[in-house]
């Protein structure tokens, strides 16, 4: 799936907005199967009242302190499912995550454009699931690669 900018739609709750701040800075995207729509909120709270609880298809991510930088952490759930359906949801997530860090980082782009050194923060996305194999953390490059 390619990421398209006409296909998101950004919502910011105060206290966050467009420009920072960093710290506490969490995202929520969802996404419509029927519209193609992505639904991206940041906020400093994840927005529980999107995640269709049924399907669990939701990307949530937050900014991580480490030593003199940051650290982009994400979440997947996978699920406690049989080892077939654990591994159809990981494929599913693995085919699709390309164009939801597109979504999320061309959504907070003026954050960014602020603050240009957290550009080289390397990303994490955190798998959670049942099985082992799928219960992971994988690297997926830095916020720099998904600049759209």
């Amino acid at each position: 799936m390619r990421f398209s900018s006409d296909k998101l739609e950004t919502n910011f709750i105060e206290p966050i907005n467009l420009y920072g701040p960093i710290k506490d800075r969490k995202y929520t995207l969802t996404h419509s199967d029927t519209t193609g729509m992505m639904f991206l909120t940041i906020a400093n709270e994840y927005d529980y009242n999107a995640i269709n609880y049924d399907l669990r298809d939701e990307i949530l991510g937050a900014w991580k302190e480490s030593d003199t930088s940051y650290i982009l952490f994400f979440y997947a759930y996978v699920g406690n499912l049989s080892y077939a359906d654990a591994l159809y949801r990981y494929n599913i997530f693995k085919s699709h995550i390309d164009s939801a860090l597109q979504a999320i980082i061309y959504g907070d782009r003026m954050l960014l454009s602020k603050y240009p050194e957290l550009l080289n923060t390397p990303i994490y996305i955190k798998f959670d699931s049942s099985i082992p194999v799928f219960n992971n953390y994988e690297f997926y490059g830095f916020v720099m690669d998904y600049i759209v």
